[in-house]
């Protein structure tokens, strides 16, 4: 089988940087009325987490979505901004989303899950290079899953 890993560069474990309590989360939309096609967790350091996807050839007209991550500073103008829920201020437990399709595991989401069971969910969106978020943001468009969610295998990262 084959595996398609979230893409990180940075020096710092994944794990460590999706599992910092989380101050703000924006969102950018490319295309009205669709869904996003970045998120971003705001830490309070001022730092944040970029979330994008990109797709991969799997078999013939199939494709699925991968997670990237990126470390920025500011957020781009076209951003929508909101405050995460407090829980997140704290503890973040962070699983990640696998679907296997096609002979391919692809690691296409992430779970961050607050001390009080409220969880935010980011994973690869039906339309390519779009994202479906649950958890934040009472926006339309934001939660439409590349695959039912209950299709996903869900893995502690540590």
């Amino acid at each position: 089988m084959n595996n398609l890993s979230f893409v990180w560069a940075e020096p710092t474990p994944l794990a460590a940087e999706l599992s910092k309590p989380i101050r703000q989360v924006s969102v950018e939309f490319v295309i009205p009325n669709n869904g996003p096609r970045f998120v971003t967790l705001w830490r309070s350091d001022e730092t944040g987490l970029r979330l994008y996807t990109e797709m991969h050839d799997v078999a013939e007209r199939r494709e699925v979505g991968v997670l990237n991550f990126e470390q920025v500073f500011s957020p781009r103008s076209d951003e929508t901004i909101a405050d995460a829920a407090p829980a997140f201020q704290g503890e973040i437990v962070v699983s990640k989303l696998i679907i296997q399709e096609s002979g391919t595991s692809a690691e296409s989401g992430v779970i961050l899950k607050a001390a009080n069971g409220d969880q935010i969910i980011i994973v690869a969106g039906a339309f390519p290079y779009q994202l479906a978020v649950l958890g934040v943001l009472s926006l339309p468009h934001m939660f439409y899953p590349e695959y039912p969610i209950d299709r996903y295998i869900r893995v502690p990262m540590t």
